[in-house]
């Protein structure tokens, strides 16, 4: 695998930055709350609605009228996958594969191994992010942009245990390869 070259992408990544800035300072004054979790929730209580529905109408958070607003997270995910499958359509980067290909250059095993690795770091992020009250996109993307104090320790955190793991998982790279070093 080459580095990629900058000339393929319409923006260098400055503009870009500063554009996907802007588009979260627009987002976030429109929206308030750019988390996909809510809506995670608001599915589950309709689904449990219908095994226990005296549980859910007697819940003090389900009979709340801000609670209702929450269903409308789906459409943030909807647009996130959207995009990225435009982006990819656009850059002619659309790839069907199961596992990156640096995965494949360090460790030389199934696709499960892979999967149950994601799974737990997935489930560490979010319980880290439990634990900070709220979710990691919460914290993240709309309580940065906010400069919330629980998520400037948050973001600091997950951004340098982000590159510690990665460090680690892949001390291996195509590119330090094709520099020789």
């Amino acid at each position: 695998m080459k580095k990629p070259d900058s000339q393929t992408y319409p923006l260098p990544w400055w503009a870009a930055g500063i554009l996907l800035g802007l588009v979260q300072i627009l987002a976030v004054s429109l929206a308030q709350s750019l988390d996909v979790w809510p809506q995670f929730v608001f599915t589950n209580t309709k689904i449990l609605k219908s095994y226990a529905p005296e549980y859910i109408e007697n819940h003090p958070l389900t009979n709340n009228e801000e609670f209702e607003k929450t269903n409308k997270g789906w459409w943030l995910g909807i647009g996130i996958a959207f995009g990225a499958c435009i982006a990819s359509l656009y850059l002619k980067t659309w790839k069907v594969s199961t596992t990156s290909d640096l995965w494949q250059q360090n460790y030389k095993t199934p696709i499960v191994v892979r999967l149950i690795v994601c799974f737990f770091g997935g489930f560490l992020m979010l319980l880290g992010a439990a634990i900070a009250y709220g979710g990691p996109g919460e914290h993240f993307i709309t309580g940065l942009s906010k400069l919330s104090l629980a998520a400037i320790p948050f973001t600091l955190a997950m951004l340098a245990s982000g590159m510690l793991i990665a460090y680690l998982i892949y001390p291996v790279t195509s590119f330090k390869n094709n520099n020789g070093n």
